[in-house]
């Protein structure tokens, strides 16, 4: 009896070993090129430090599920034959060559005179889209949104740098929680969205003021046009009624206190494009 018991126990152990090492093979066929990915890579590689999105990218988490978003503002790419832009003919010459794609990259200068429907397409070329106010707002928090004494290693929104704008990065206390760059000052960001004779999906929006109080998800519910609220940072609002108007996020380097994570901008129409305005795209 014994000896039967020993040889099943054998038998199991055999089966089981054979059966592990050709799960262990199909595995690593299935992940032949992400070693970090297969069930032997994984007990190597340190996840801790590991997020979703490529390096360019922070992970944002959310309620409706985690995304990623550009570190930096974006600057034009490799494919792309103008990189130091001076006006929308500029960007237009660029969209000319389909290998142009934008980049989130340290040390190079933001892609100005892009309008919000340019910003719109780029981000589509690269494979993402421009952020939502909600993920924008959220990639955003944390971000040091100083009222005053601001200097070079704070966000630029009083000239405070050595160039306006500057590079992406340039000040290295400007970072969010999530690990974004710049989401305050240096230039304001293109959002998805557009405002409709003072309408935002509905809702009737207030009129030019300092935010006084915003729905949490990166809209702006109430101002007030004299009285900065220490609450919002002495953050501001700034809104034509009549018209559609593109939305565009943070502050540029020259807006000091009114620039920060709840300033808003629907002045300008989504075809505008000026040396203040850039963007960042997600996915």
């Amino acid at each position: 009896m014994g000896k039967r018991l020993k040889s099943l126990m054998t038998w199991l152990a055999v089966a089981v070993s054979a059966v592990l090492l050709t799960t262990l093979g199909i595995d690593a066929v299935d992940n032949m090129n992400n070693f970090s990915n297969s069930i032997i890579g994984s007990l190597f590689v340190d996840r801790s430090e590991q997020t979703p999105c490529p390096p360019d990218m922070a992970y944002i988490q959310s309620p409706d599920g985690g995304y990623c978003i550009d570190k930096f503002e974006n600057a034009p790419g490799d494919g792309c034959p103008v990189k130091n832009l001076q006006s929308q003919v500029d960007t237009a010459a660029n969209l000319g060559y389909g290998e142009c794609q934008p980049v989130s990259k340290e040390g190079v200068y933001p892609w100005v005179f892009v309008s919000q429907d340019q910003a719109r397409e780029l981000c589509a070329r690269a494979g993402k889209r421009l952020p939502t106010a909600n993920e924008w707002s959220l990639a955003a928090l944390g971000t040091p949104d100083k009222t005053a004494g601001w200097d070079a290693n704070d966000c630029q929104v009083a000239l405070n740098w050595s160039e306006h704008p500057g590079s992406a990065g340039s000040g290295k206390n400007c970072v969010s929680s999530a690990g974004a760059f710049d989401m305050v000052g240096n230039v304001w960001e293109w959002i998805e969205g557009v405002a409709a004779d003072g309408l935002l999906d509905g809702m009737e929006l207030p009129e030019s003021g300092y935010v006084v109080s915003s729905d949490g998800k990166g809209l702006v519910l109430a101002t007030d046009p004299e009285n900065p609220d220490a609450n919002y940072y002495g953050d501001f609002f700034w809104i034509r009624k009549q018209g559609v108007r593109g939305i565009a996020k943070g502050g540029y380097y020259e807006n000091e206190s009114k620039a920060g994570v709840y300033s808003a901008y629907l002045i300008s129409a989504p075809s505008f494009a000026g040396v203040g305005v850039g963007f960042r795209c997600v996915k």
